[in-house]
């Protein structure tokens, strides 16, 4: 599937394929976008006051590791924005379904970016390929202006 789509809002700019249905949400401290289409989601969170991409990740591993028992964990290589993310890809246990999420954090302009994309285990092949090039055009060339 093709990325046919555009957002371009908020200093950011990315693709994602069409037909996927997309919110945005804000508050004060952060606007997020999100992109779905069945049970599947990628989003991307925009965090004023630019908090460090570790202290993010570490807060997102906690709030995972409070949430579900079986948490697993793994520390993986990944680009957000051209540039090396602090990025985890996680494995837990719902709904008697095996969910994953892909995380990945930068620091752009005076913000962070916080992507996460979220699928069942079943459904991962479909679409992890498609939250990579989500990922992978993720463009915030805009940051500081925004």
């Amino acid at each position: 599937m093709s990325l046919t789509s555009e957002y371009h809002g908020h200093g950011i700019r990315f693709h994602y394929p069409h037909g996927w249905q997309r919110t945005e949400e804000s508050n004060e401290d952060a606007i997020t976008v999100t992109v779905a289409e069945a049970g599947a989601f990628w989003s991307v969170t925009i965090l004023n006051h630019r908090p460090p991409a570790m202290q993010v990740m570490a807060e997102a591993l906690a709030a995972f590791q409070d949430e579900y028992e079986d948490l697993d964990e793994y520390e993986v290589q990944a680009l957000l924005n051209g540039e090396e993310a602090v990025a985890y890809n996680l494995e837990f246990v719902a709904l008697e379904l095996i969910n994953c999420v892909f995380l990945r954090i930068i620091e752009a302009g005076a913000h962070t970016l916080f992507v996460m994309a979220q699928v069942t285990d079943h459904e991962r092949m479909d679409y992890e390929s498609q939250f990579e090039a989500i990922t992978a055009s993720v463009c915030a060339d805009d940051m500081e202006a925004s």
